[in-house]
Protein backbone atom coordinates (compact mmCIF):
# COMPACT_ATOMS: atom_id res chain seq x y z
CA UNK A 1 0.00 0.00 0.00
CA UNK A 2 1.06 3.59 -0.50
CA UNK A 3 2.44 4.85 2.82
CA UNK A 4 0.32 7.46 4.57
CA UNK A 5 0.45 9.43 7.80
CA UNK A 6 -3.12 10.74 8.01
CA UNK A 7 -6.31 8.72 7.61
CA UNK A 8 -8.72 11.68 7.89
CA UNK A 9 -8.97 15.41 8.53
CA UNK A 10 -11.41 16.77 11.10
CA UNK A 11 -12.68 20.22 11.95
CA UNK A 12 -12.52 21.83 15.39
CA UNK A 13 -15.65 19.92 16.45
CA UNK A 14 -14.26 16.56 15.44
CA UNK A 15 -16.37 16.16 12.29
CA UNK A 16 -14.64 14.46 9.40
CA UNK A 17 -13.83 16.92 6.64
CA UNK A 18 -11.93 14.54 4.38
CA UNK A 19 -11.17 10.79 4.42
CA UNK A 20 -8.03 9.40 2.83
CA UNK A 21 -8.67 5.92 1.50
CA UNK A 22 -5.83 3.37 1.28
CA UNK A 23 -4.23 3.25 -2.16
CA UNK A 24 -2.37 0.31 -3.62
CA UNK A 25 1.19 1.13 -4.62
CA UNK A 26 2.10 -2.25 -6.10
CA UNK A 27 1.51 -5.99 -5.63
CA UNK A 28 4.48 -7.78 -4.09
CA UNK A 29 3.05 -11.31 -4.21
CA UNK A 30 0.06 -13.24 -5.44
CA UNK A 31 -3.01 -13.78 -3.23
CA UNK A 32 -2.16 -17.48 -3.07
CA UNK A 33 1.37 -16.82 -1.84
CA UNK A 34 0.08 -14.26 0.66
CA UNK A 35 -2.38 -16.83 1.99
CA UNK A 36 0.39 -19.39 2.42
CA UNK A 37 2.55 -16.85 4.25
CA UNK A 38 -0.37 -15.83 6.48
CA UNK A 39 -1.05 -19.49 7.31
CA UNK A 40 2.60 -20.14 8.16
CA UNK A 41 2.71 -17.07 10.42
CA UNK A 42 -0.47 -18.15 12.25
CA UNK A 43 1.08 -21.58 12.79
CA UNK A 44 4.09 -19.92 14.46
CA UNK A 45 1.72 -18.40 17.04
CA UNK A 46 -0.71 -21.32 17.44
CA UNK A 47 1.87 -24.05 17.79
CA UNK A 48 5.39 -22.86 17.08
CA UNK A 49 8.04 -20.57 18.50
CA UNK A 50 5.66 -17.60 18.92
CA UNK A 51 2.96 -19.09 21.15
CA UNK A 52 3.65 -16.44 23.79
CA UNK A 53 2.09 -13.87 21.43
CA UNK A 54 -1.32 -15.57 21.28
CA UNK A 55 -4.28 -13.36 22.26
CA UNK A 56 -7.75 -14.85 22.91
CA UNK A 57 -10.28 -13.75 20.30
CA UNK A 58 -7.66 -12.28 17.95
CA UNK A 59 -5.98 -13.97 14.98
CA UNK A 60 -2.26 -13.37 15.43
CA UNK A 61 0.47 -14.38 13.02
CA UNK A 62 4.15 -13.83 13.54
CA UNK A 63 7.79 -14.66 12.93
CA UNK A 64 10.36 -14.98 15.71
CA UNK A 65 14.06 -14.42 15.41
CA UNK A 66 17.35 -13.33 16.87
CA UNK A 67 19.93 -10.97 15.43
CA UNK A 68 23.66 -11.04 15.95
CA UNK A 69 25.19 -8.23 17.98
CA UNK A 70 28.75 -6.96 18.12
CA UNK A 71 31.93 -7.73 16.24
CA UNK A 72 31.98 -11.45 15.53
CA UNK A 73 28.63 -11.74 17.35
CA UNK A 74 30.41 -11.08 20.64
CA UNK A 75 27.49 -9.26 22.24
CA UNK A 76 24.20 -10.60 23.54
CA UNK A 77 21.92 -11.20 20.54
CA UNK A 78 18.80 -9.14 19.95
CA UNK A 79 15.42 -10.86 20.11
CA UNK A 80 12.70 -9.86 17.65
CA UNK A 81 9.15 -10.71 16.72
CA UNK A 82 7.32 -9.38 13.67
CA UNK A 83 3.58 -9.88 13.68
CA UNK A 84 0.11 -8.91 12.60
CA UNK A 85 -3.23 -9.19 14.37
CA UNK A 86 -6.82 -9.22 13.13
CA UNK A 87 -9.84 -9.15 15.44
CA UNK A 88 -12.21 -10.28 12.68
CA UNK A 89 -14.19 -7.03 12.88
CA UNK A 90 -12.11 -5.02 10.41
CA UNK A 91 -9.46 -3.98 12.93
CA UNK A 92 -5.94 -5.02 11.95
CA UNK A 93 -2.51 -3.96 13.12
CA UNK A 94 1.12 -4.87 12.51
CA UNK A 95 3.56 -5.00 15.41
CA UNK A 96 7.33 -5.42 15.38
CA UNK A 97 9.11 -5.82 18.71
CA UNK A 98 12.87 -5.84 19.19
CA UNK A 99 14.43 -6.48 22.59
CA UNK A 100 17.97 -5.15 22.65
CA UNK A 101 18.82 -5.90 26.27
CA UNK A 102 16.41 -8.32 27.84
CA UNK A 103 18.65 -9.09 30.83
CA UNK A 104 18.68 -12.72 29.75
CA UNK A 105 21.62 -15.02 29.34
CA UNK A 106 22.90 -15.46 25.80
CA UNK A 107 21.36 -18.94 25.50
CA UNK A 108 17.97 -17.65 26.68
CA UNK A 109 17.61 -14.88 24.10
CA UNK A 110 14.83 -15.85 21.69
CA UNK A 111 12.24 -13.92 19.77
CA UNK A 112 9.48 -16.11 21.17
CA UNK A 113 10.70 -15.82 24.75
CA UNK A 114 11.52 -12.11 24.93
CA UNK A 115 9.98 -10.17 22.02
CA UNK A 116 6.70 -12.04 21.41
CA UNK A 117 5.33 -11.17 24.88
CA UNK A 118 6.03 -7.49 24.14
CA UNK A 119 4.08 -7.75 20.87
CA UNK A 120 1.27 -9.53 22.74
CA UNK A 121 1.00 -6.65 25.22
CA UNK A 122 0.77 -4.15 22.36
CA UNK A 123 -1.86 -6.24 20.56
CA UNK A 124 -3.92 -6.64 23.73
CA UNK A 125 -3.78 -2.89 24.38
CA UNK A 126 -4.73 -2.06 20.78
CA UNK A 127 -7.77 -4.35 20.90
CA UNK A 128 -8.76 -3.57 24.48
CA UNK A 129 -8.20 -7.12 25.73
Amino acid sequence: MRPSVVDRLTDHQGRTVEDFKPQQLSRVMSERTAGQLRSAMVTVVTGGTGTSAAVDGVAVGGKTGTAQNGVGNSGTPYAWFTSYADDGNGHRIAVAAVVVDGSAGRADVTGGGLAAPVAKAVIKAAFGK
